[in-house]
């Protein structure tokens, strides 16, 4: 049986279909597809998205049986968006076997091979995500307009916070104070907010400014490093949250995980985040790709029934 992997995230809809060697997921194929996410294509488009990730998948197998393991962003946060997301992946996946979880597991999954540990995603959206000895529990994931914090939606709006503060003097005019006349297409400062009221609210459009953040940081500049590091202590406290919760305070070291665009930022998120964590918790790349970790659950399902 191939396995089909449906990492459904804020910003896109990655698909991969694995076979295993013993318990290892080897990739076959993979394809990229818009968010599935309810939230900003609805159900009807979720729907969409998810069925073209399984006809391209069955195009690929074959004649091979398939299983299918959704991941998806927002399931399981409200009855009534998790029941229609039930029924809309059940139709979908017919009589293939199946199973839908909340992306975060799927990145718990990929990240520490299903081992206990924390696991952080900080992409579009951010929540932290932590399992130890049959316990589990989740920490953020309040959406943009709620939380989110040290997430691209997070950092978008940070830059133009401290866009404002280089405007008038606050804070000295840095790379960010340009990178986001040039990528806004501003010619007067005062033109952001015209653009803020027409575009706040939209997660992508805000989350998309976020990759500014890395470059002026790159690039010297001490507002947008300082917002990194903020972002660091935020993502910091989603973990130690957990591990206060669910790990037991015996000093042994705690695996902490990673996935999502906001790392494309390298040292400057990762060492924060190192400095701001106890030294109990030891921060370690991914083992597999989200996808990966949807196969993994799935694999795992299958074989204790």
């Amino acid at each position: 049986m191939f396995h089909l992997g449906i990492d459904g995230g804020g910003t896109k809809t990655a698909c991969t279909l694995f076979r295993f060697e013993g318990s290892s997921p080897v990739p076959l194929d993979s394809i990229t597809l818009p968010t599935c996410h309810y939230a900003q294509v609805g159900l009807e488009g979720m729907k969409s998205v998810l069925a073209e990730a399984l006809t391209w998948a069955q195009n690929v197998a074959g004649d091979e049986p398939l299983g299918i393991a959704f991941g998806i962003c927002g399931y399981g946060e409200g009855a009534e968006s998790t029941r229609a997301i039930d029924r809309i992946c059940a139709e979908i996946a017919g009589d293939s076997p199946f199973i839908v979880v909340n992306d975060v597991e799927v990145a718990w999954a990929a990240g520490l091979g299903l081992a206990a540990g924390i696991v952080l995603i900080a992409g579009t959206g951010s929540i932290a995500y932590g399992v130890c000895a049959g316990r589990s529990m989740r920490c953020g994931g309040w959406d943009y307009l709620l939380g989110d914090e040290g997430s691209g939606g997070w950092l978008g709006k940070e830059a133009l916070y401290a866009y404002t503060r280089q405007a008038d003097g606050r804070a000295t005019r840095g790379p960010l104070f340009d990178l986001v006349n040039e990528e806004l297409g501003f010619t007067d400062p005062f033109e952001l907010i015209a653009f803020a009221n027409t575009h706040f609210s939209e997660r992508g459009a805000i989350s998309a400014l976020a990759p500014l953040v890395t470059a002026a940081a790159t690039a010297g500049d001490p507002s947008a490093q300082e917002i990194l590091k903020r972002a660091a202590e935020e993502e910091a406290g989603l973990i130690t949250t957990i591990a206060c919760s669910i790990f037991p305070d015996d000093g042994s070291k705690i695996p902490v995980s990673y996935v999502g665009g906001t790392f494309k930022a390298g040292a400057f998120i990762l060492d924060p985040l190192r400095q701001a964590l106890p030294a109990r918790f030891r921060i370690t790349p991914p083992l597999w790709s989200p996808e990966a970790g949807a196969a993994l659950l799935l694999e795992r399902s299958i074989r204790e029934l």
